[in-house]
């Protein structure tokens, strides 16, 4: 599937009384860049990674969306089926070991100065797949 927000639409035209999780996926997705490609003046410039982007953000607010309606005891059915609709647009995330690797590479970059979280997470961020909730401690392993 192409990953522009005409493609996404047209999809979800095609589908959505098949199958309604997947073209309210879809139109979410598609909401998510197209909000974004207008905020930074580039709409119709839309990348895959704008669209991985928007489905990690969704997939984390379905899971704690989910996580909230568990502690309710509510029915989780519906989510857990848009769960399963988003995975395929994730991003592939990268392993404990490339993540270090790819810190390695932003911190030796950086002139010794200039070796600090503030200015490596900046550039962590912007590495697909990279976790940042693991960023901070590999950071301080590789700068002791």
């Amino acid at each position: 599937m192409e990953y522009t927000i005409k493609a996404f639409t047209m999809e979800r035209l095609k589908i959505r009384k098949d199958n309604p999780v997947r073209s309210n996926i879809l139109l979410m997705l598609a909401d998510a860049v197209k909000s974004v490609c207008l905020d930074e003046h580039r709409l119709g410039q839309e990348t895959e990674a704008d669209f991985r982007k928007a489905a990690l953000k969704m997939y984390a607010e379905t899971q704690n969306t989910i996580n909230e309606y568990k502690k309710g005891g509510a029915d989780t059915s519906e989510l857990e089926a848009e769960l399963k609709e988003i995975e395929p647009f994730l991003p592939k995330m990268l392993s404990d070991a490339e993540m270090e690797a790819e810190a390695r590479k932003v911190v030796e970059a950086l002139p010794e100065a200039d070796r600090v979280l503030k200015n490596i997470m900046p550039k962590l961020k912007e590495i697909e797949g990279f976790d940042m909730k693991k960023a901070k401690s590999i950071i301080e392993k590789i700068i002791v």
